[in-house]
């Protein structure tokens, strides 16, 4: 029991990680995005771009509230920070015509893990 139990701990601060990462990255590479050929064409993209990120910074501070309400304080502290350095590698590698879907996609990845995170928090305590 003991053993099930530390096993489903891990898979969640495991994917709190990978939510807190791509959330984070997410929602950077929209904010470093403000010249117009780094846009989505459409201009129902571009929009719909705006709202995911800021859904994804949204989601992104949720998760560390939460984190220090459920984890360890560490967590949450070492989730920031992974999510800083992630963000300092696409800072360094500049601008890319791929960043408008790859922020949208790590968005949409990254709410997702949240949504599972936050569900999970609703269910039965073991």
């Amino acid at each position: 029991m003991q053993r099930a139990r530390s096993r489903c701990n891990e898979r969640r601060v495991t994917l709190y990680y990978a939510a807190m990462v791509l959330l984070s990255i997410g929602a950077f590479i929209h904010s470093k995005s403000p010249a117009p050929e780094m846009r989505p064409a459409s201009e129902a993209a571009s929009t719909f771009w705006v709202w995911l990120s800021r859904a994804a910074l949204v989601t992104w501070i949720a998760l560390i509230v939460w984190g220090f309400r459920e984890l360890h304080w560490s967590q949450p502290v070492a989730a920031v920070m992974v999510s800083l350095v992630g963000n300092a590698v696409i800072a360094m590698r500049g601008p890319r015509d791929a960043w408008p879907m790859l922020s949208m996609v790590f968005s949409v990845l990254g709410l997702a893990a949240a949504a599972i995170i936050f569900l999970e928090g609703l269910g039965p305590q073991r």
